[in-house]
């Protein structure tokens, strides 16, 4: 006899992504880490690794690049870490510098995400045999286990992910039958809403995810690709973040020049400066001319152009007035 567990939060928002989000990056990370044996060494590194995961916004560019990252020392990053201890265990608190490991980063020629914090929802089914007790306190411990592993990546890359419970009109609607694509998951899909989701299913000889199939509707899910947790976990929310990555080009800089209007006093100026400053795509800014209340730059453009017009949309100091190829205009707010 199969038993069928699902596990989910039942309301929640959702929102979707029109447009580049890098208005407001921050300018640290911070992580607390649980110590024990296994990371008494290395869980300065752990936070490192993880800042530049959240920073690069995609794991498989991490992946690739992984022996690189872990040459890097964390004491370059690290404003500062201390120790607590909490309900008999150990912990350590630990800030990273995130601009400094951001501009290390675009300046080996790494593009950068807006690590703007999104949604997902996990359907997570667990097959439970009740013909057998110690059966079925094995696979319900290892549900568990992976649903708790799926939170901890989910919160290291900024990311809500909820377990949505499901009601009698959605048992009603969610056919359950011996093949996975017979699942209604167009139903639920439709009624909770995020910026993705996926589904596994979990039992105690296997754990297997699949993915919303973005050649289709991206309501649909592909079944003809068997995913681990972890690693499903991490592709989707490349996915997700894919549009809300800036392209970087260090290595190829161009020359600009960025005008900003409307600008009235010394604190103006300096103001301006360093909010400009922490406009990823620009590098080498420096004053040639303040006129007026205008101030020229000249600056180096690392970035795609073709994503300045979405880049300043919603920017909470500067208004787009005009761009082309070789300067921007701007108008302090």
């Amino acid at each position: 006899m199969i038993r069928l567990i699902f596990s989910f939060k039942f309301i929640f928002l959702f929102s979707f992504f029109s447009n580049l989000y890098f208005a407001a990056l921050p300018d640290k990370h911070e992580f607390v880490i649980e110590i024990n044996k296994q990371n008494e060494n290395t869980f300065l590194n752990q936070a490192l690794q993880n800042s530049i995961l959240k920073i690069l916004g995609n794991y498989d560019t991490y992946s690739k690049k992984e022996n690189f990252f872990s040459t890097l020392n964390p004491k370059d990053f690290i404003n500062e870490f201390g120790s607590f201890n909490d309900k008999n265990s150990s912990f350590s608190k630990i800030i990273i510098d995130a601009s400094s490991l951001r501009n290390f980063l675009v300046t080996n020629g790494f593009d950068v995400s807006s690590e703007v914090k999104i949604e997902l929802i996990g359907w997570i089914l667990c097959d439970t045999n009740l013909d057998s007790l110690d059966l079925y306190q094995r696979t319900k411990q290892k549900c568990e286990q992976i649903k708790k592993n799926l939170k901890n990546i989910s919160k290291e890359r900024n990311t809500d992910l909820f377990f949505p419970i499901l009601d009698a009109e959605d048992l009603i609607s969610f056919k359950i039958q011996k093949e996975e694509n017979d699942l209604d998951f167009v139903y639920l899909s439709n009624r909770y809403n995020a910026d993705s989701f996926f589904y596994c299913r979990l039992s105690a000889e296997d754990e297997n995810c699949y993915l919303p199939d973005n050649n289709l509707s991206e309501r649909d899910l592909n079944f003809s690709i068997k995913l681990k947790p972890d690693f499903a976990i991490h592709k989707l929310i490349d996915s997700v973040l894919s549009d809300q990555t800036l392209e970087i080009n260090s290595l190829k800089p161009k020359p600009f020049t960025i005008n900003i209007k409307n600008i009235s006093s010394l604190e103006d100026y300096k103001y301006v400066l360093k909010e400009v400053e922490k406009i990823i795509i620009f590098s080498d800014i420096a004053p040639f001319t303040l006129s007026g209340n205008e101030l020229s730059l000249s600056a180096s453009l690392i970035g795609n152009f073709d994503q300045i017009n979405k880049l300043f949309v919603d920017y909470p100091f500067f208004i787009l007035e005009d761009a082309n190829e070789e300067s921007i205009s701007l108008i302090y707010n």
